[in-house]
């Protein structure tokens, strides 16, 4: 057996997995990655056109200025508390750098994004996982538990759970750290938290342009918060983590809010229309304020075999073997045809 240069810790170890990605052209229905159903916003293909030009042999802003301010004005904020990042995962791992040391403890609720959990072993963390209560609501050993660093997902990923202003804040003001807020799929939900960062130093949101602004081939994220919070995510950043046609276009996609509710509209209700009509098919489902709806169907359907069958008719979802929700899929919203031909093949397929 070839010998591992892989350090030891990592020996074993599962890396993330995400959904997977056919070639682009080919004829898939995929809707299993939560990408938007609808184009960008005809502004952001114009500025990275008029972007890509001469000054590409240029390194970008190192901290995305153009983009920083555009996203404060838009919030309301102060430029110092925004931080822009490749992706909202850039700036997730860029919270364990800045927070949370080799052998600390590192606390999320269970089910979640399984990101965390790789950047736990990655990082050399305690994890810390808490299992939800029942409909996925958080728990009170997560509330008190004393972890430096915690990380709250809201809607969660996969489950589509969400909850109130007063569930966010109860978790602030029994956590010992930083309160981590990712809400990326805020915009499709009742509020964001943003109000918080007003009352609480330790909440930082991380957000992406990746959902409700159509803009998953960019990777942009940002994360809104104290300055002081700011800082630390910039003191430990890569030089150039944001390069010039992102920039640009997260300024253009920002700026563009008539086009951004077109997207969060469109997506809201056809997620409403799926559901009604997967319950027609017998299909559970949760409460979902995201982009997806998560959901399982009738008893004597094997979850696998109804994923491996829609796949083989090119149709993508996506099924997770993980205990408490094996079982279950979340399925991206996409538009009505992706949806019909969706609701057609599960009528073949299942039971």
């Amino acid at each position: 057996m070839p010998k591992s240069f892989l350090r030891r810790g990592l020996q074993g170890f599962q890396p993330y997995v995400p959904g997977q990605q056919p070639p682009d052209g080919e004829d898939w229905v995929k809707l299993n990655t939560n990408e938007s159903p609808l184009p960008p916003s005809p502004r952001v293909i114009e500025a990275i056109k008029a972007a890509a030009d001469e000054s590409l042999r240029l390194y970008p802003s190192p901290t995305a200025a153009p983009a920083r301010r555009a996203i404060a004005k838009h919030f309301g904020l102060d430029e110092a508390q925004v931080s822009v990042g490749n992706g909202a995962d850039d700036l997730l791992e860029l919270c364990f750098r800045a927070f949370a040391g080799a052998g600390d403890r590192v606390a999320y609720p269970t089910p979640t994004y399984p990101l965390l959990m790789t950047l736990c072993a990655v990082h050399d963390v305690v994890p810390s996982p808490n299992p939800s209560g029942e409909m996925f609501t958080w728990s009170t050993e997560l509330m008190d538990d004393p972890a430096p660093l915690k990380f709250l997902v809201n809607p969660n990923s996969p489950t589509g759970t969400w909850h109130a202003r007063p569930s966010v804040e109860r978790v602030l003001l029994r956590s010992q750290g930083v309160v981590v807020l990712d809400e990326a799929y805020v915009d499709f939900a009742v509020e964001s938290q943003l109000p918080l960062l007003a009352k609480h130093e330790n909440l930082l949101i991380v957000r992406t342009m990746s959902k409700s602004y159509a803009l998953a081939g960019m990777r942009i994220g940002f994360a809104l918060g104290s300055p002081g919070l700011i800082a630390a995510l910039d003191a430990v950043k890569d030089s150039y983590n944001v390069d010039r046609l992102a920039i640009v276009a997260a300024r253009a996609a920002i700026e563009d809010t008539e086009h951004h509710r077109k997207i969060v509209e469109h997506v809201v209700s056809e997620r409403v229309w799926l559901e009604d009509q997967l319950a027609e098919l017998g299909f559970e489902h949760s409460p979902s304020e995201a982009n997806f709806v998560f959901v399982k169907p009738a008893p004597g359907n094997f979850a696998p075999a109804v994923a491996d069958a829609l796949r083989e008719r090119r149709i993508l979802i996506r099924h997770y073997d993980l205990d408490p929700i094996d079982g279950w899929f979340r399925i991206t919203i996409g538009t009505r045809p992706q949806h019909e031909l969706l609701l057609s093949a599960l009528k073949e397929i299942l039971i």
